[in-house]
């Protein structure tokens, strides 16, 4: 399987990353279950997810049975409890899989049309970042790993939610919609032009 990285986090979860490279019939000969109808780039960030989340599964000893959503859009494992995560930016696929605990993972390449939306997920304790487009995109990505995870409690980017970077490496994200603050350590990394952000 042409995987780019694997990492294993702890006993209980790894992750891994996908350079997508292959052609739609090099995907659909890898993984047997037909995709659905969408254009080809599409197609082939559903093909490597999936193919990263078996991998991921089997990984810890599990058979993977496949993926569905829940009504949320959510990802679950059929038939099984264990957590799991994807995310895709052409050419890059990435999941996440925790045996315990929710769980989430994002990929993104900086660029400067989060500059133009900033307005729209940027929170005020943030606006120190807002000319910065790599400090935009590591708090983007660090978002969408909150949403993945309390989704449910449907979080406003910008008002619910916060980032606090400690460093280039490192961040707390904070969920504020809630009886009381959630916060969760979140890992960024980079990878090819892109930034990775991961629950821990």
């Amino acid at each position: 399987m042409p995987l780019l990285l694997t990492k294993k986090l702890n006993t209980s979860s790894s992750y891994a990353v996908w350079h997508i490279t292959e052609t739609e019939d090099e995907l659909l000969a890898l993984y047997k279950e037909k995709p659905p109808e969408m254009v080809p780039k599409k197609k082939a960030e559903w093909l490597a997810t999936r193919l990263l989340v078996a991998h991921l599964v089997t990984s810890f000893g599990k058979e993977y049975k496949g993926i569905y959503k829940e009504l949320s859009g959510k990802p679950c494992l059929i038939n099984d409890d264990a957590e799991i995560s994807i995310t895709h930016s052409f050419p890059m696929a990435a999941a996440i899989i925790n045996l315990i605990s929710p769980c989430g993972i994002d990929i993104e390449r900086p660029r400067n049309q989060l500059i133009k939306i900033q307005s729209k997920f940027l929170n005020l304790s943030e606006l120190q970042y807002k000319h910065d487009v790599y400090s935009l995109c590591k708090i983007w990505i660090c978002k969408e790993v909150l949403y993945k995870i309390f989704g449910d409690l449907q979080p406003n980017f910008k008002d619910d939610m916060r980032v606090e970077i400690h460093s280039e490496k490192e961040a707390t994200g904070v969920v504020m919609k809630s009886k009381k603050e959630q916060k969760i350590t979140l890992i960024i990394e980079p990878i090819f032009n892109y930034f990775i952000a991961y629950s821990i």
